[in-house]
């Protein structure tokens, strides 16, 4: 059984040794892969970031096996990473934070942002533990945690790089186009296989813009935004999030890396926040007959 959580301190090290075995990402990285645990517990804990673990679970057992890590990026990196010629992400990540300007928003960024024109999404790439390279189950469970995580934000722009051919594939299905150092357009498909793609410089993205062009892909669920009536705050955001997956109070704060008294507290002041608006306010009707600990 695979679950993800929320990525710890404790967790950078493993998952960048991970990066560094990989048989794809360690070249890409080359010696920048030294500096990128600092970069990534620099950002760890910030509105800008959304890092999570899979782990593999079984009797009394849990092992990391994969991580995942995207943060909210500035306008003018977001453009770069799409002009030609092409860059790799990582290493472009790690020298931008050394050397500055440094492209991660911070808190007060992410938003002014959101609240206006809208946020880009830069997913880092990343890689799994070897033996679980081909896992079509880890890809999926992976991608359906970043969409939940990133429902409701203002996204006008996601961007990624393929690790691996099967990422190419779920990206193109879900929506997303393909943008080649060989090319000045994106595209939608291609001629070459996806196996000999992602070896070569290329970028992965979808805007609001062609996800429009691609209604019903997953993608442009993805860009469906509607200004909040409530105001949930970021921490009470993730945890309504991940409530709607299933799971205790107890189980949510391994997967918030919270403890249990957070949780509940949290749960606390999202009751006292809904109850202080109106239904009609808000366009939800509250369901009266509807009773638990959880609303």
């Amino acid at each position: 059984m695979i679950r993800y959580r929320l990525a710890l301190p404790d967790d950078i090290a493993t998952c960048v040794q991970f990066i560094a075995d990989h048989p794809v990402l360690g070249p890409r990285y080359g010696s920048a892969i030294e500096q990128l645990g600092t970069v990534w517990r620099r950002f760890l804990g910030l509105d800008a970031l959304f890092s999570i673990v899979s782990e593999e679970t079984g009797p009394g057992t849990a092992r990391t096996i994969c991580s995942q890590v995207a943060s909210f990026v500035s306008d003018d990196f977001a453009t770069e990473l799409a002009t030609l010629p092409l860059k790799w992400i990582g290493p472009e990540l790690v020298n931008r934070f050394l050397h500055g300007p440094c492209p991660v928003l911070t808190d007060e960024e992410v938003r002014h942002a959101n609240s206006t024109d809208g946020l880009n999404i830069l997913v880092w790439p990343t890689g799994p533990r070897a033996d679980f390279e081909n896992l079509r189950e880890l890809f999926q469970g992976s991608q359906a945690v970043f969409f939940d995580a990133y429902r409701g934000f203002n996204i006008k722009r996601l961007q990624t790089q393929a690790t691996h051919a099967l990422e190419i594939v779920i990206a193109v299905n879900s929506g997303g186009w393909c943008l080649r150092d060989t090319a000045s357009a994106h595209v939608q498909s291609f001629q070459e296989s996806a196996e000999s793609l992602f070896l070569q410089p290329h970028m992965l993205e979808v805007t609001r813009e062609m996800a429009a062009q691609r209604p019903g892909t997953w993608s442009s669920l993805f860009f469906a935004y509607r200004k909040p009536g409530i105001g949930f705050t970021r921490s009470q955001q993730r945890l309504l999030s991940a409530a709607l997956q299933g799971g205790t109070d107890g189980e949510l704060s391994d997967l918030l890396g919270v403890s249990l008294s957070a949780v509940k507290k949290m749960w606390a002041s999202i009751y006292l926040r809904v109850q202080s608006r109106k239904p009609s306010d808000v366009g939800i009707e509250l369901d009266e007959s509807v009773h638990g600990d959880r609303g």
